[in-house]
């Protein structure tokens, strides 16, 4: 099932940023290979949780977790 594809890419993804700390959109693509679609699924998931916020700067989003 999709839904559990997501959860459990979600979950990598959350362990990049743990990892790496605030990254830029195209980074997590870069680095994980997801196409943009799939890691806006991902980064939706994990808002939807409230375990990541965005923040804008220098023309870029950049996506961190929460503290």
């Amino acid at each position: 099932m999709l839904n559990n594809l997501i959860g459990a890419d979600a979950r990598l993804v959350c362990q990049l940023l743990c990892e790496r700390g605030m990254m830029t959109i195209d980074d997590i693509e870069k680095i994980t290979g997801y196409r943009q679609m799939y890691v806006y699924l991902t980064l939706g998931w994990l808002s939807r949780e409230n375990k990541i916020h965005y923040l804008e700067k220098d023309d870029n989003l950049y996506v961190e977790l929460n503290k």
